[in-house]
């Protein structure tokens, strides 16, 4: 969902959301939802409650630096694809690369830039996330 050029009124339909969400979990094998809970945290409470398998991923630099440098490892390496989708393409050529002292994470070009980045930053998110189920130790099983 995306807010149209020139659409002050424009709202995410945070229901439409939701049950988009729950369509998803039904068509596939949903592992883990996961979202930054400042605007979505009433969503996720709701999904939770439906015993959806809910992340909370906050979008603060400790989080965010290491799942970004991740990223751009991967994508450098040619180690991560997408199904070229216009849309994603298009918020991640709007991201702003930008290191502080806390490291690399993407911005918009500034504060209040029209130019999305949404799909950048939730791409960055899912792959964090995905990634993390691999590096999970797997447990040792002995047959004595």
């Amino acid at each position: 969902w995306e807010k149209p050029a020139g659409d002050s009124e424009w709202r995410v339909p945070i229901l439409d959301v939701e049950d988009h969400i729950r369509a998803m979990c039904r068509r596939w094998q949903v592992v883990e939802i996961t979202a930054d809970p400042y605007r979505w945290s009433r969503s996720l409470e709701v999904l939770a409650s439906e015993n959806f398998p809910v992340t909370e991923f906050p979008q603060s630099p400790s989080r965010m630096t290491p799942a970004t440098q991740r990223f751009l490892d991967m994508v450098n390496q040619r180690s991560l694809t997408h199904d070229g989708d216009p849309r994603l393409a298009r918020h991640i050529s709007n991201a702003v690369l930008k290191s502080d002292s806390r490291g690399t994470r993407i911005y918009k070009e500034t504060r209040h830039s029209a130019k999305k980045i949404d799909l950048a930053v939730a791409s960055i998110m899912a792959l964090d996330r995905a990634v993390s189920f691999l590096e999970e130790p797997v447990p040792e099983f002995f047959i004595l």
